[in-house]
């Protein structure tokens, strides 16, 4: 639980790669003198390891039980962390690696940062397991990373009253460490929070689904200025805007599967066919329940509330002078309230 872990001694297991022409001596002094200076750092103990193979990683965590475990090091475009192999040469170790391993150590592990260029893809692939994991979206520069890991060491010691949002305080004074330091690189660091942490996922509702997809289709699958123009105005912007989100998650998934990017086409060509919209919730159904979380993602998406929605909501306004109009629009069981004076049209 991250409440439990947050008040108890927790471990943090730093791993140092490829040394070679980057900070990473640095870094580790900076992240142990922002431990040192912590109001809370009698409760963390720091563990490092260097120029690690990928069966040094395995062990280290299987041996220590980190909370934390921090990487320091290089990463590839394609998400992929160099490590070094008995040789001592470059490894490439990809993000689904990576998840694997994490995923054997989801009981102790709370966090993962992976200080390296272009890590994120990694960080996302081990978010699926590990409550917070922070990468990098594109190249960091040394000095950037190592402000951002002082930054997030110094917001990881201080007392909060919050404690299930320590993680989420550090890594904005990470941010802050790279803004202040008049650094351009504030956006690169990216946090990923595992879906629904410590809550039991709500089924998918596929029916629900394939209902809020079906009038979107024509357009989805349709995608141009012209389109996107029409669907705003036929839809709501409100709706088109979740429909696109939830359709860039699924996009991947329908269009790897010829059945169901066939059922979709289907759907988009005859909306009103209630067989085609079977034929979608099975193929979807299929899909969504080999993806836990990103059928927790959708359902979260769906169950947010239009930012234009007034069912049920009231308006109130007191308006008063002459020609002047009660402005707004209420649908459902709205209702008016207010104080109408003078010649007033509503």
């Amino acid at each position: 639980m991250v409440k439990e872990q947050a008040t108890q001694p927790q471990k943090i297991l730093i791993l140092a790669a490829i040394p070679h022409g980057l900070r990473l001596d640095k870094e580790i002094r900076e992240v142990e003198e922002c431990i040192r200076r912590a109001v809370r750092r009698d409760i963390f103990d720091v563990d490092i390891r260097t120029a690690v193979r990928p069966q040094d990683i395995r062990r280290a965590i299987a041996e220590e039980k980190p909370t934390i475990v921090h990487f320091c090091g290089h990463g590839l475009e394609d998400g992929s962390l160099l490590l070094e192999d008995n040789g001592g040469q470059n490894k490439a170790v990809p993000p689904e690696g990576l998840a694997s391993l994490f995923e054997l150590h989801a009981d102790c592990v709370n966090c993962v940062l992976l200080n390296a260029c272009h890590s994120v893809k990694s960080a996302e692939a081990i978010s699926k397991y590990i409550n917070y994991a922070i990468g990098m979206n594109q190249e960091i520069q040394d000095q950037s990373a190592i402000q951002f890991a002082q930054g997030f060491y110094d917001g990881l010691g201080y007392a909060t009253s919050k404690i299930q949002d320590v993680f989420p305080r550090a890594f904005q004074e990470g941010l802050v460490a790279i803004k202040l330091e008049n650094l351009s690189q504030a956006e690169i660091p990216v946090i990923t929070t595992r879906i629904n942490i410590d809550k039991p996922h709500k089924p998918m509702d596929i029916s629900l689904l394939v209902k809020f997809l079906t009038p979107c289709l024509p357009f989805l699958l349709n995608v141009g200025n012209k389109a996107v123009e029409g669907a705003s105005q036929k839809l709501g912007e409100d709706v088109w805007r979740k429909a696109t989100v939830v359709w860039s998650k699924l996009q991947p998934k329908v269009e790897g599967k010829a059945a169901a990017l066939e059922a979709a086409k289907d759907v988009a060509n005859d909306p009103e066919d209630g067989d085609l919209q079977t034929a979608l919730r099975v193929q979807l159904k299929k899909i969504l329940e080999g993806e836990p979380t990103l059928a927790a993602e959708i359902a979260q998406i769906l169950s947010e509330k239009s930012t234009t929605e007034t069912g049920g909501d009231n308006i109130q306004q007191d308006v008063s002078g002459s020609g002047n109009q009660v402005i707004g629009k209420m649908e459902g069981n709205a209702k008016a309230i207010g104080r109408v004076h003078g010649n007033v049209s509503m």
